[in-house]
């Protein structure tokens, strides 16, 4: 859906001598940060649509008779030769709304500038900015997520056969495969997209025309305006569409907050599984950092940004759900706040998933130090049992005594299972003549592509299990993909409409 935003900057930092090629433009500017980028006023990000907001109520009240055609015009042609980028917000005006009031009366010479506020208030003014801002980051932000599931499932329809431990508390653990792993990863995704899906949903409804919360006796028609920008419909209460403000961002702020705990995950299976000590991966070149005093590092700056930024989501939702649980029915200032903490998140996050995406993309696993470290600290140990559980008609718990038994008797001589080691503990156990194995029987457990043939069910680490896991996930991020795409052309739609519509007559 978003076009490919990993582009190669120019080399110009104190490390990466030994690293080939540049930096990915996107990774350098994530992982810099705000270390030297400036933030704009919070205003200047809704001016745009701060615009469209005066442009649609003030059509509405000249249909209404509030305003002249002749006055909707002058307003009309004077927003449309404002230049959005050189138009300086000044401080001792407030905010972004009395600004452009005094644009169009004073700068422009528009007497009918001092009619634009009839039938509404800043408050439901501010609110509709910013819930065409949040609708339009929404959209963003999921066609970047929609992007990083499709690359992990690419990368995982090759790699159902690429085994490699599994782990829990950070410890070897059971086989698995790496596409199993992957899948991990996109089936979270998923979810993550259809929790923004029910967000845009229910941001995308009108509060304008609800004025301080108390509604107006000016003769406004609200379906108009809320056909005018794009919404599906109003917000109807008044008083509610005023007092719920921050309620979207709150919303939003927690799909994101779990996203960024999931991105943070993968970002620490990078790390780890790019760790020299581990040897699983490698790092595209483009997306590591160095070390302005050690030359031979190759750090994984994004992931550990990552984290960070899962944290600081986190805080950010914690802050949101705060600034509205103690304020009483109506406007309270309390919200402004709202709209900086919504507009750090989506600055500090919009990159993860371009940055992950090309990560992904570009990662080298290396198979045989997967597989080798498959078969090693007894990962099979589990699947053992099982199978001698299920071979012998014996109870698990038997057999998972066996088995530990095995296990202290095999690293005796080395790190998998033993014939001997195995004899020595069903002997121990009391099981000497019911169980019979062969060296045939040890080979085939001790092989890590063998045991994961036998997990068929579904969702399992089985090369069959996988692609069909594959395949239902890519159908489901094809009908994600279609909504969001949908969602883009309606809103390019209505935006194409209200162009026409706001035209004067």
């Amino acid at each position: 859906m978003v076009a490919d935003m990993s582009k190669k900057a120019k080399k110009n930092q104190v490390w990466g001598g030994r690293l080939e090629g540049n930096p990915d433009e996107a990774n350098l500017r994530f992982c810099a940060g705000r270390d030297v980028t400036s933030l704009p006023m919070a205003d200047k990000e809704l001016l745009g649509w701060d615009v469209w907001t005066n442009l649609a109520h003030t059509k509405m009240l000249c249909e209404c008779g509030v305003l002249s055609k002749d006055e909707y015009r002058q307003i009309y042609e004077a927003f449309e030769k404002l230049d959005l980028d050189s138009f300086d917000l000044d401080p001792a005006k407030e905010d972004v709304h009395i600004n452009l009031e005094h644009y169009l009366v004073h700068t422009c010479g528009i007497e009918a500038g001092k009619k634009i506020h009839s039938g509404r208030s800043r408050n439901d003014q501010v609110a509709t900015d910013m819930r065409l801002y949040l609708r339009w980051e929404i959209l963003y932000l999921s066609a970047s997520v929609i992007n990083l599931a499709l690359s992990i499932l690419e990368r995982a329809q090759d790699l159902t056969e690429a085994v490699m431990p599994g782990f829990t508390h950070y410890q070897p653990a059971m086989p698995t495969s790496a596409a199993h792993w992957l899948t991990a990863w996109s089936q979270g995704l998923l979810r993550d997209l259809q929790a923004m899906n029910k967000d845009y949903e229910l941001i995308n409804r009108s509060p304008l025309g609800s004025a301080a919360g108390f509604g107006t006796s000016w003769p406004i028609n609200r379906e108009r305006t809320a056909e005018l920008l794009g919404f599906d419909q109003v917000e109807e209460n008044t008083l509610d569409a005023i007092s719920s403000r921050g309620e979207a961002e709150t919303r939003i702020a927690g799909s994101i907050g779990v996203l960024m705990n999931r991105l943070s995950q993968i970002s620490q299976d990078l790390i780890l599984w790019s760790h020299p000590f581990y040897g699983i991966a490698k790092i595209s070149d483009q997306f590591v950092t160095g070390s302005s005093i050690m030359p031979q590092k190759r750090n994984p700056d994004f992931a550990e940004l990552i984290r960070a930024k899962a944290a600081q989501a986190s805080g950010t939702l914690v802050a949101l759900m705060g600034i509205q649980k103690g304020a009483m029915s109506g406007y309270n200032r309390d919200s402004q706040q709202s709209k900086y903490l919504i507009m750090d998140l989506f600055r500090e996050v919009k990159d993860a998933p371009v940055v992950l995406t090309g990560v992904i993309e570009t990662l080298t696993l290396n198979q045989g130090r997967m597989e080798e470290l498959a078969k090693k600290d007894f990962l099979n140990a589990a699947d053992w049992a099982d199978w001698l559980a299920q071979e012998f008609k014996l109870s698990f718990r038997d057999c998972y005594e066996i088995l530990s038994l095995a296990v202290k008797y095999s690293a005796q001589t080395g790190d998998v299972m033993s014939l001997k080691g195995l004899e020595q503990a069903i002997q121990e156990s009391g099981f000497e003549g019911r169980i019979q194995l062969d060296q045939k029987q040890v080979d085939r457990l001790n092989n890590p592509k063998e045991l994961l043939k036998t997990k068929t069910h579904s969702g399992a680490p089985s090369p069959d299990s996988v692609q069909k896991m594959i395949k239902h996930q890519r159908a489901k991020l094809a009908e994600l993909d279609a909504n969001w795409t949908q969602l883009t052309h309606q809103f390019d739609a209505r935006m194409a409409f209200a162009l026409e519509a706001l035209k004067p007559d």
